[in-house]
C-alpha cells in the first residue's frame, strides 16, 4: 500500500464529533447561547452578528496551539451548528414567555380576544398570575404549552426535514448536478484550514483582513464615533426615476457585502434575478401606479424611498405573483422530469452509500416522513379539530415537499431564498375563520428546513463525513439547543420579571408586537396578502417561460433564478449583478485560472472577516448596555 493510500485510510477513519467539537458545542451552549438570548431580551437584536465562522477560527487557534490542529471533517461537525439552528434554538423557551405576554396583556383584552387563547399556546387567568409570580417553568400549567409550543414541532420538524433534505440531496446534488456556490466554497474552505493549505489559507486571511478593514471602516467607526469613514448606504435615483415612470423605483447600494456573492454565482443567474428585479419594481409597479391598484390604506405618493416601494408593493401584490410563479417552477419539473425524480429517491442508498453506508434506504425514509406528517396532521386535528383535514395534508405532505425541492434547486444556482406567508397561504386557504389555528407553531404543519440540510450533506460528502455521523450530530445539536435554552431562558425569569425593567426590549417593543400579533388574523381576510388573480397570473407566467426556458433554450433554472430576484430587495439583485460583472473582469485582470480557483475563497473570507467585527462591536454594546444594571 503506498503512501497515499495509507493516507486517504486515515482520513477515510478521522471522525469529526470527537471531544474537541463537542466542546465547541459545550463553549456554544454555555457561553454564547445565553449571551444571545439576553441581547434579545436587551435590545431586541438577534444573534449578536454571530456565525459558526467565528468558532471555528478561534477553535482552529485554540487547538493548533495545543499542538493538535482541527481536521476538516471536525470543522465540518462544528459549521452544522448554524443550518442546524443550535444559536437560534436558544429562543424557543424565550418565545414562550412572550406568548404569554401576548394572551395575558392588555392588548388582548382590549381586542376583546383574550378568551379565544387556547390552553396549549399559555397559562391563562389564574394560572398565568401564578407563573409570573413564581417565575419557573415548573408548574402543571407550562406542561401543555411547552409540549406543544417546543417538544413536538421541534420533534417533527427536525425529522421531517431530515428525510426532506436527503431526497433533495440525492435529486439536485447527485442527480442533477447542481453547483451549490455557497456550500461548495464554505466545504472547500474548511478543507483548506483542516488540510492546512498554506497556498489557500493564505488567500482566506487577506480575505478576512480585507474584511475586518471593511467592517471596522463602517459599522466599527460608525459605533465609536457615529462618523464612517465608507458609509452603508442606499444612493437613491427614485425621485428621478418616477418622473418618468410613476411609482417605479431604482437605487444602487454602497455596501460591498452585497455585492460579493455576484463572485461565485453564474452571471446568467444574477441577470435572471436582476431582470426580474426590474421587471416587478420598475415596471410593474409602474403598471400598478398607472391603474390606480393601490389600496386605500397604502397610497401612492411621490419622494417616497425605494424601500416603501419595495415592502409595500410586495405585500400587497408580488407577493401573490411570487406564489403563483414558484408553484409553477415547482410543480412542473417534477412532470417533466418525473423519471430523474424517481430515479434520484430509488437510487438513495446508491447515491449517498460512499459516505452513509447501507442504513439508508429509500422506503424507509418515506415511511418515515409519511409516518411524520400524519402525525403532525392528527395532532393539529386534535388541537384544532375543525380545521379542514384536505388543506393539512396538501400543504404538511405536498407543500412541505414542493418548497423543499424549490428551495434546494434555488441554492443550486444561487444564494437560494425563504418562501415568506406560507403558514398565512395555509390558514387564507382553508377559509378556517376559528383564531385556534393561529396560536399552533407553524413547524407543525409545514416543513421548510430541507434546503439547509442537503446542503450541509453536499459539504458531508465533499470532506468524507459518514452520514449516519452527521445525522448523530444534528439530532445531538438540536437536543443541547433546548437544554440550554431551558436552563438559561430559566435562569434570566429567575433573577428578574419577563417582561420588566431589567430587560429593556420585552417593555418598549412587546406591546407593539402584541399589536400586530393580534391584527393580523383579522387583516388576513382582507384580501390584500392574497389576490388569486395576480397568483394566477405569476402560474401563467411561470409555466410558459420554464417550458422555453428549459425544452428551447435549455436553461430550466432561469425562472427559478428569477423568483429568487423577486424575493431580494432590488438594490441587492442589482449588487450581485454588478458582483457577477466584476467578478469576469477581475478573472480577465489578475488571471482566469488563478482567480477561478480562488473568488470564493475571498467571497468567504471577506464575509468572515466583516462578521467577526459585527460580532466583536454586538458584544461591546451588549456590555455596554448591561452596566446599566450595576448598583453604582
Amino acid at each position: 500500500m503506498g503512501e497515499t493510500e495509507v493516507l486517504e485510510k486515515i482520513h477515510s477513519e478521522q471522525k469529526g464529533l470527537t471531544w474537541r467539537s463537542m466542546m465547541a458545542f459545550v463553549f456554544i451552549v454555555f457561553i454564547i447561547q445565553p449571551a444571545i438570548v439576553y441581547n434579545w431580551l436587551v435590545e431586541g437584536l438577534w444573534g449578536l452578528a454571530l456565525t459558526s465562522w467565528a468558532v471555528i477560527l478561534l477553535w482552529v487557534g485554540l487547538t493548533r496551539l495545543l499542538g493538535s490542529p482541527l481536521t476538516s471533517k471536525e470543522i465540518f461537525i462544528i459549521r452544522t451548528m448554524e443550518t442546524t439552528g443550535l444559536m437560534a434554538t436558544g429562543y424557543f423557551f424565550a418565545y414562550l414567555l412572550r406568548n404569554q405576554y401576548f394572551a395575558n396583556s392588555e392588548v388582548a383584552q382590549i381586542f376583546g380576544l383574550q378568551h379565544a387563547v387556547p390552553r396549549f399556546f399559555s397559562p391563562l387567568g389564574d394560572d398565568a398570575i401564578r407563573s409570573m409570580m413564581n417565575r419557573t417553568f415548573f408548574d402543571a400549567a407550562w406542561a401543555l404549552p411547552i409540549l406543544v409550543g417546543v417538544f413536538i414541532p421541534v420533534s417533527l420538524s427536525a425529522i421531517a426535514n431530515y428525510t426532506l433534505g436527503l431526497f433533495a440531496f440525492s435529486l439536485y446534488a447527485r442527480e442533477e448536478k447542481l453547483e451549490f456556490p455557497f456550500a461548495t466554497w464554505d466545504a472547500k474552505t474548511m478543507k483548506s484550514f483542516g488540510d492546512r493549505d498554506l497556498s489557500r489559507i493564505r488567500v482566506i486571511a487577506l480575505a478576512i483582513l480585507a474584511g475586518a478593514v471593511y467592517g471596522f471602516a463602517t459599522y466599527g467607526l460608525t459605533t465609536l464615533i457615529s462618523v464612517p469613514l465608507v458609509p452603508r448606504t442606499l444612493v437613491e435615483f427614485t425621485s428621478i426615476v418616477e418622473t418618468v415612470l410613476p411609482g417605479a423605483s431604482f437605487s444602487f447600494s454602497t455596501d460591498l457585502t452585497l455585492y460579493l456573492p455576484g463572485f461565485i454565482i453564474d452571471i446568467k443567474y444574477t441577470a435572471a434575478q436582476f431582470i426580474a428585479s426590474v421587471a416587478l419594481y420598475v415596471f410593474g409597479n409602474t403598471y400598478i401606479t398607472e391603474n390606480s391598484l393601490w389600496p386605500v390604506e397604502s397610497q401612492w405618493i411621490p419622494n417616497q424611498r425605494v424601500f416603501w416601494h419595495y415592502s409595500r408593493s410586495m405585500l400587497y401584490f408580488w407577493n401573490s405573483f411570487t406564489i403563483g410563479w414558484g408553484i409553477a417552477v415547482a410543480v412542473i419539473p417534477l412532470l417533466l422530469k418525473h423519471k430523474t425524480v424517481i430515479r434520484a429517491f430509488a437510487s438513495i442508498r446508491e447515491r449517498t452509500g460512499g459516505f452513509g453506508g447501507k442504513w439508508l434506504n429509500s422506503k424507509l425514509l418515506l415511511l418515515v416522513y409519511l409516518s411524520t406528517a400524519a402525525t403532525a396532521i392528527i395532532l393539529t386535528l386534535l388541537l384544532v379539530p375543525g380545521f379542514p383535514v384536505w388543506v393539512l395534508v396538501v400543504f404538511t405532505l405536498g407543500v412541505s415537499f414542493v418548497i423543499t425541492l424549490l428551495q434546494t434547486h434555488a441554492a443550486g444556482i444561487s444564494g437560494g431564498f425563504s418562501l415568506p406567508y406560507l403558514r398565512e397561504t395555509l390558514i387564507y386557504t382553508s377559509g378556517y375563520s376559528g383564531l385556534d389555528i393561529w396560536f399552533l407553531p407553524s413547524e407543525m404543519s409545514l416543513f421548510l428546513g430541507g434546503s439547509g440540510i442537503s446542503q450541509q450533506l453536499i459539504q458531508a460528502s465533499m470532506l468524507g463525513v459518514d452520514v449516519k455521523e452527521y445525522t448523530k450530530t444534528f439530532f445531538l445539536i438540536i437536543a443541547l439547543g433546548l437544554a440550554g435554552s431551558f436552563t438559561f431562558v430559566s435562569l434570566f425569569w429567575r433573577l428578574n420579571p419577563i417582561p420588566g425593567w431589567a430587560y429593556p426590549y420585552t417593555i418598549s417593543a412587546w406591546p407593539v408586537e402584541a399589536m400586530n400579533f393580534w391584527r393580523w388574523q383579522s387583516w388576513l381576510w382582507t384580501g390584500y396578502l392574497f389576490r388569486p388573480t395576480w397568483m394566477y397570473t405569476g402560474f401563467g407566467i411561470s409555466t410558459a417561460l420554464y417550458l422555453v426556458c428549459d425544452l428551447v433554450l435549455h436553461i430550466p433554472s432561469f425562472p427559478i433564478a428569477m423568483m429568487t430576484g423577486m424575493l431580494m430587495p432590488p438594490w441587492a439583485a442589482l449588487a450581485q449583478f454588478a458582483g457577477s460583472l466584476l467578478s469576469i473582469a477581475a478573472g480577465k485582470f489578475i488571471g482566469g485560472g488563478f482567480w477561478e480557483a480562488n473568488k470564493g475563497f475571498v467571497v468567504i473570507g471577506m464575509l468572515i472577516g466583516d462578521g467577526l467585527v459585527s460580532t466583536i462591536l454586538s458584544v461591546w454594546r451588549l456590555i455596554s448596555r448591561s452596566t446599566w444594571l450595576m448598583p453604582y
